[in-house]
């Protein structure tokens, strides 16, 4: 088994670099028979991953966050390669709802141990002036309104990580905005709302430990909704912290439901954010699901048992 660990020291602030070392120590000690490259410009994981599958590796693996993740997956859609994942990143969702959680060796390990799941992806695309379109996969969630402005502030805070870091930038995004009229659209015409943050995903959490849609499952064929409506300042303090647990599902300023596909739109361009990475400002969003759509590693499932294995 030929693998090939595509790594992005840029990840988590730059921490990910000083786990470069780790990474090497633990595919060696398993006897893993690996290939190391690190990323260095946007659009790179994708680049590696099509290089390696042309050069015959059968394991191609993301060491990084959601968003190297996204698009290294998002490269081995339709080739036979198995998708793996280490977790460097800020928030390592997707690693979650892999059954990794946010453990380098116990990531390492499930490589070793060979053990898959079929994976569905998800399609988001706008159209662009003269005619053009911006289309990619995702594999952990769409964020459209509060959560593309959280990754504008995102980017801009030093000295902070993981969860306390999205917590103040979405402070930070709240003193300028507030939402917008949206529609949506699943196929049997529009329906407005106010929204905050329409929050389409494949997983669970999102941001690093918001539940949004706790019953989500990224093989189910279906994308889930946390349709989150205007709110008070007192509401947003009050029911935010729900949402660490999934708690919040049962509250009137939240709607929630499962779908195949979706058009978003909004007279005002819409900032999003796909697998964490910013999206830049559009008018629509086209979203669907791919069943089925990838290999991954994986580890034990929820009774503890292993899953697939492959050869």
């Amino acid at each position: 088994m030929r693998i090939k660990v595509i790594l992005n020291p840029k990840a988590h602030g730059g921490e990910a670099a000083g786990h470069a070392e780790q990474v090497k120590s633990l595919f060696t000690a398993y006897g893993l028979n690996f290939e190391l490259a690190f990323t260095d410009h946007e659009g790179d994981g994708a680049r590696l991953a099509k290089e390696a599958i042309e050069r015959g590796f059968q394991v191609i693996v993301a060491a990084g966050g959601d968003g190297l993740a996204g698009e290294v997956a998002g490269a081995l859609v339709g080739s036979q390669a198995v998708f793996g994942m280490v977790p460097l990143g800020s928030g390592d969702d997707f690693a979650k709802s892999l059954k990794i959680g946010r453990s380098i060796p116990q990531a390492v390990e499930a490589i070793r141990d060979r053990q898959t799941m079929m994976v569905d992806a998800g399609i988001v695309g706008s159209p662009l002036p003269g005619g053009q379109k911006l289309e990619r996969y995702f594999f952990n969630c769409v964020g459209i309104g509060l959560d593309g402005e959280v990754i504008i502030e995102k980017q801009k805070i030093k000295g902070l990580r993981d969860l306390k870091l999205y917590l103040y930038a979405t402070f930070k995004a709240l003193l300028r905005y507030r939402g917008q009229r949206m529609s949506f659209d699943f196929g049997q015409g529009k329906i407005w709302h106010q929204t905050l943050v329409a929050e389409i995903t494949n997983g669970k959490s999102v941001g690093g430990g918001y539940y949004l849609n706790p019953g989500a499952k990224v093989d189910d064929g279906l994308l889930d909704l946390c349709l989150i409506h205007k709110l008070t300042w007192l509401e947003f303090f009050l029911h935010v912290p729900k949402t660490f647990k999934g708690k919040h599902t049962e509250i009137r300023q939240v709607t929630m439901g499962k779908l195949t596909r979706v058009t978003v739109e909004s007279e005002i361009p819409m900032s999003a954010q796909v697998d964490g990475e910013l999206w830049p400002y559009v008018h629509r969003f086209d979203i669907s699901i791919v069943p089925r759509a990838l290999q991954c590693i994986a580890g034990k499932d929820d009774a503890g048992e292993r899953l697939k294995s492959f050869s």
